[in-house]
């Protein structure tokens, strides 16, 4: 029963704070362009102040998994591979190929992952969740675009993808983070007060937005793709890598993080891109909109299995 009530006390503080998002959309509290913009504040402010404060205050005696590191960025590479072979074989419109490997191995890690690893820990140093960052984003930008130029119509220079990664936002936080970590530099009181208020928002803040952006009108068009990525986002990914991870002797945050790389819901951002370079943009925020909403049982049920087993 007690690993049934953390499971449950850690879930459903996402549900309310996603759910009160979408019934602010819903009632018209909320419009699209302020769920855009909303978002856009939380990726380019709230967020890398967050991983930047975070990474900041990281005890300097705290021992960093360099296999959890290694297992999502080769996990992650593994993933989309594995996709590239098996996608084309199931679905032949090729505007869907991409769009459909795009949704079922890129994650939304920051706005979804970095909260829940805070909610099941407590008090605890996450920052590894932060650092993760640096992995996640690179490999989840970097084979996104391989595939919607690879199975699209749109394309993107080599140069022009690094270049965006190395302006993105939450790297850009980590970074500051781990400089200022590095040469054991502290901001002035008042600035550290102004980071660590405006920290205190961003996570409370990305899951309401994330459930804002749910529109469930748009997840109707596409059964049967949907029938294959959501369950493979939600499911057999986080299943395979984590039983890597457990076998290789990661636990506690390193292996909720890597739960988060594999099985979060797929990234907002994935639907504008998909639009952007020639995929099937309605079937890229279907994947979205199911993969957020039925993120919450798959992550109870792994949550509390974790639990039960000893492994968080």
């Amino acid at each position: 029963m007690a690993d049934f009530l953390f499971a449950l006390n850690t879930v459903l503080p996402l549900l309310l704070l996603m759910s009160l998002g979408w019934f602010c959309r819903r009632t018209g509290l909320l419009t699209d362009t302020l769920v855009k913009g909303v978002n856009q504040l939380v990726f380019r402010v709230f967020l890398p102040v967050n991983l930047c404060v975070s990474v900041m205050n990281t005890p300097y005696d705290t021992s960093i998994s360099i296999s959890a590191f290694l297992l999502a960025g080769i996990g992650l590479a593994l993933d989309f591979g594995v996709l590239f072979l098996l996608v084309p074989r199931i679905e032949k419109d090729r505007r869907k190929i991409g769009v459909m490997i795009q949704g079922m191995a890129r994650g939304n890690y920051a706005f979804f992952g970095i909260p829940l690893v805070a909610m099941l820990f407590p008090g605890q140093d996450t920052s590894l969740a932060s650092l993760m960052v640096v992995v996640t984003i690179p490999a989840y930008n970097i084979l996104s675009v391989a595939a919607l130029c690879v199975y699209g119509e749109g394309k993107a220079r080599l140069g022009t993808v690094l270049l965006n990664i190395v302006k993105n936002p939450l790297i850009i936080g980590t970074a500051f983070g781990y400089l200022f970590w590095m040469l054991r530099f502290q901001p002035p009181a008042f600035i550290r007060t102004t980071m660590a208020d405006i920290s205190k928002v961003a996570t409370p803040l990305a899951l309401f937005t994330l459930g804002g952006a749910i529109q469930f009108s748009r997840a109707k068009g596409h059964l049967r793709q949907l029938l294959v990525a959501v369950p493979w986002k939600l499911i057999v990914s986080p299943l395979v890598f984590m039983g890597a991870a457990v076998w290789m002797g990661i636990r506690g945050i390193a292996l909720a993080c890597i739960y988060i790389a594999f099985g979060a819901p797929t990234a907002v951002s994935s639907y504008p891109m998909a639009q952007q370079m020639g995929g099937d943009g309605e079937l890229a925020a279907e994947i979205v909109a199911v993969t957020s909403a039925l993120c919450i049982l798959t992550t109870f049920l792994f949550v509390f299995a974790m639990k039960r087993m000893g492994l968080i």
